[in-house]
């Protein structure tokens, strides 16, 4: 038995395509979703005037009861002050609400989006690499693609070899409580990436009141929490205003030259039949 985990506060221009791409290959899919972020304020400073803070763009709550009706599918609230062990707590509230455990649990984003076929072969890797008790797939990230151009074509960045997506927990092989980082993998222990299976991030995709929304947040909750300080200027300059000469698109202040530029990508098939087609009601 394999339970899906989402969390969600911003972010549903994709998570539709996410979940029709493992919807048929888990047994639950539990989306958990925030009305506030992680570190709420009221006003922020940026571009030198102090502004105040905006309201999610989106209406997540609204949009999840709305479009996911699935028995498959279950929508509850809950929020966080971090996004250390999240996952981890998530999970737990999942086995307190189904009073039992699963086989594997999946932590997911809503901008990820697997191949045809490729969870299963993520747990079959996962189940052949005995010794493990979780496999984390790396990803191919998208640079600002415009889903109704209804096309393959697309921009991507080099890939991240470190940074975790989508993680599958072998549940038998953790005898202790799972413990997360602020992504869905494991605290305090060497992360496995699988060999085989790359899933989409469309994290870069999304519309540009989410984006901006999504980097006024980072600029709050970055030293508060411990993560990487954001670039004030890459909204405007890195990401709204990206031509194809522009270079250094990393978002963390000092490390921009991490991500050199984008380049032409043709999605695949396997992904490209998830990312245009939408759940049946």
């Amino acid at each position: 038995m394999i339970w899906a985990i989402y969390r969600i506060h911003y972010g549903i221009d994709f998570i539709k395509q996410s979940i029709y791409s493992i919807i048929n290959d888990v047994d639950k899919i539990f989306i958990f979703y925030s009305n506030d972020p992680w570190i709420k304020t009221d006003q922020i400073k940026y571009k030198n005037k102090l502004i105040k803070f905006p309201n999610n763009p989106e209406n997540v709550e609204s949009f999840l009861k709305k479009n996911f009706n699935n028995d498959k599918i279950i929508v509850q609230n809950y929020e966080c002050d971090t996004p250390l062990n999240q996952f981890g707590k998530l999970y737990n509230k999942t086995c307190k609400y189904m009073n039992s455990k699963p086989n594997y649990a999946l932590f997911m984003e809503p901008d990820m989006i697997f191949g045809e076929n490729q969870l299963r072969k993520l747990k079959l890797e996962l189940d052949i690499k005995f010794w493990l008790s979780a496999l984390v797939a790396k990803q191919i990230e998208i640079w600002k693609y415009e889903i109704s151009q209804n096309s393959k074509n697309a921009y991507r960045i080099d890939l991240r070899k470190k940074r975790v997506g989508p993680t599958l927990w072998k549940i038998n092989r953790n005898k202790n409580a799972i413990v997360t980082q602020f992504g869905g993998g494991a605290l305090r222990k060497k992360n496995s990436f699988s060999y085989f299976i790359k899933i989409l991030n469309m994290g870069f995709s999304f519309n540009k009141e989410t984006m901006l929304y999504k980097h006024l947040t980072a600029m709050v909750f970055s030293k508060i929490i411990g993560d990487s300080e954001p670039d004030e200027n890459w909204y405007e300059e890195k990401w709204l205003n990206w031509e194809k000469n522009t270079k250094d698109l990393e978002i963390s202040l000092g490390s921009q030259h991490l991500i050199k530029r984008a380049f032409r990508y043709t999605i695949p098939d396997k992904y490209y039949k998830f990312l245009m087609i939408n759940i049946k009601k």
